[in-house]
């Protein structure tokens, strides 16, 4: 895949992250940051209609780069379930399985129908890989994911290492720590820091996927 058009972003004046969550009773974390990092907006969401009125009522949608993670689909069977079932039969060979449903799909199809209309009333939206993102910026690895202390970790990370030293001492919930991280690649993709550079990894459901070019 290729890199992102940093001259096509440069003037961009806020950058947008969401974590959506997997669906409405798992939180979904709002971050909105200027080109200096400084945090506007911190918001938690719910219901996909919380996500369409935060969009209906977001000023300078055209002046902006939103990203927005891709949840991992609740209805995919565990880990568990698909070494035994190796012993078996091949999921994605069979001709028994249903491949177009939900269950062996990695990602929610959540909110993809409403980004969509965003992107065609040309609105500059993406989608990126939280899990993808942390591990090429190195920040995954010893902590059980989404732990207390791998949330420390990150929290730390984006005050210290990324410049976002408005951050407050106590600990944000992890949501809306993952968006900051996809708000903070709209800078990257914007080329406001040397450091990183973007890249579209993939596409899904017709929007772009970013991630960094390493």
């Amino acid at each position: 895949m290729c890199k992102t058009n940093e001259k096509k972003f440069e003037n961009k004046l806020y950058f947008v992250g969401i974590s959506l969550g997997s669906n409405s009773t798992n939180e979904t974390g709002v971050a909105i940051i200027d080109r200096n990092l400084k945090i506007i907006t911190l918001d938690k969401l719910f219901s996909m209609e919380d996500v369409r009125f935060f969009f209906k009522r977001l000023v300078g949608k055209q002046n902006s780069i939103i990203n927005i993670a891709m949840p991992e689909n609740p209805l995919m069977l565990n880990a568990k379930w698909k070494l035994i079932s190796r012993e078996y039969q091949l999921v994605q060979s069979s001709e028994l399985i249903d491949k177009d449903r939900d269950w062996i799909q990695r990602y929610s199809h959540r909110g993809c129908d409403v980004f969509l209309e965003l992107k065609k009333a040309g609105v500059d939206i993406f989608r990126y890989d939280i899990h993808e993102l942390k591990s090429s910026f190195g920040l995954s690895g010893i902590y059980k994911d989404r732990s207390p202390v791998d949330c420390k970790a990150l929290q730390s990370a984006l005050k210290h290492r990324f410049g976002f030293k408005d951050l407050p001492s106590n600990m944000l919930p992890v949501s809306q720590l993952e968006a900051i991280l996809g708000a903070y690649l709209g800078i990257i993709m914007a080329g406001l820091t040397k450091e990183y550079h973007s890249k579209i990894k993939a596409h899904y459901h017709d929007i772009d996927v970013i991630g960094l070019d390493i």
